[in-house]
């Protein structure tokens, strides 16, 4: 097939660039395809569009395409406004409504939506929809070490601080170093200056580092090093660095919000705490840190779980919607010429 790949400008380390990085990969060693430069990519003849992320899809874009398109949606907060502690939250909320009314026009436009995970499968409203779970994912640059060689860190792996829920995790890191004196948390991930700084204000007198920008390969090299990865989140579809921690021997801590509990079951693959409860979180953070054999199960059972969702599902996946989409339109096109 002849794919125009829409891919956002500037490359994410984790998330929806994880999965765009691995699909762009992947499509190539399969279809001609070609990355949107500027308009005089659109006098091709493509058989099929695919834009990688709902929200860097541009109106004036999809208007223009002469051929079916197929759009990536890695988040729900547009739905409804999601409320939780942050600094630009009046932002946040007229954001929320300009995207929903952007949509509003786009859904008319889109073929096809991949959901990734039934939670967003789910709470989305459009008429072709397609699921597809297999977020295959590329852990050739995992790096695994033995518990007995890894420190007392707990990994926090994403951008948007107050959205995962950092502010939470700091509340409950006193209640881990009570009980684990040489705890040390680690914040991996971009955000906004002013959150960069009110998060370093809220952590001062805690054991806590921020890194900000970390090429992908040295995150999965300090997973190895790590014993819990923790993402606490308020809003969240799907964690895919939960995945990229299990492989690579992390049990991960996550908040029950959105498609979380389809990635980690609760006390076999990981733990699933309710957001807001900071006791629990504490409670199951130390259990991490200080529990071999429970850290040790609960990766063996995930490494089982994921294992099963490989690159080659996925693409096979993808493959199957686009014939699906281009027949489709082979059929509409046949019918309006009647």
């Amino acid at each position: 097939m002849k794919i125009l790949l829409i891919l956002k400008k500037n490359a994410s380390l984790t998330g929806a660039g994880t999965y765009e990085a691995v699909l762009h990969r992947e499509l190539a060693k399969r279809h001609r395809v070609k990355v949107y430069e500027g308009p005089e990519d659109l006098a091709v003849d493509w058989d099929v569009a695919h834009c990688s992320d709902l929200k860097h899809l541009p109106l004036g874009l999809a208007r223009k395409l002469r051929c079916p398109l197929v759009v990536d949606a890695h988040d729900y907060y547009w739905i409804r406004y999601y409320h939780f502690f942050c600094l630009d939250f009046p932002l946040r909320f007229l954001l929320q409504k300009y995207r929903r009314i952007k949509y509003h026009f786009l859904f008319g436009r889109i073929d096809a939506i991949i959901l990734h995970g039934r939670f967003m499968y789910d709470i989305y409203d459009h008429p072709r929809k397609y699921l597809n779970f297999y977020f295959g994912l590329d852990y050739g640059a995992i790096v695994d070490k033995p518990w007995t060689e890894r420190e007392n860190l707990i990994l926090f792996v994403g951008g948007d601080f107050f959205r995962k829920g950092l502010p939470w995790l700091l509340r409950a890191m006193p209640l881990v170093l009570a009980r684990v004196p040489g705890a040390r948390l680690l914040v991996i991930g971009r955000d906004h200056w002013y959150a960069r700084a009110f998060a370093r204000f809220l952590s001062r007198g805690l054991p806590v580092e921020f890194v900000y920008g970390m090429p992908r390969g040295e995150v999965c090299k300090t997973y190895s090093r790590a014993r819990a990865l923790v993402l606490p989140s308020a809003i969240e579809a799907l964690s895919l660095v939960s995945a990229e921690a299990t492989m690579a021997g992390v049990p991960p801590v996550l908040s029950d919000a959105g498609g979380m509990p389809e990635v980690v079951r609760d006390g076999e693959t990981g733990f699933i705490v309710p957001y807001g409860d900071t006791n629990l979180l504490a409670e199951r953070l130390v259990s991490c840190l200080t529990d071999r054999e429970l850290s040790e199960q609960l990766v063996r059972h995930g490494r089982e779980f994921f294992g099963r969702f490989t690159i080659e599902r996925m693409m096979d996946r993808i493959d199957e919607i686009y014939r699906d989409v281009i027949a489709r339109a082979a059929q509409a096109s046949g019918g309006d010429n009647k």
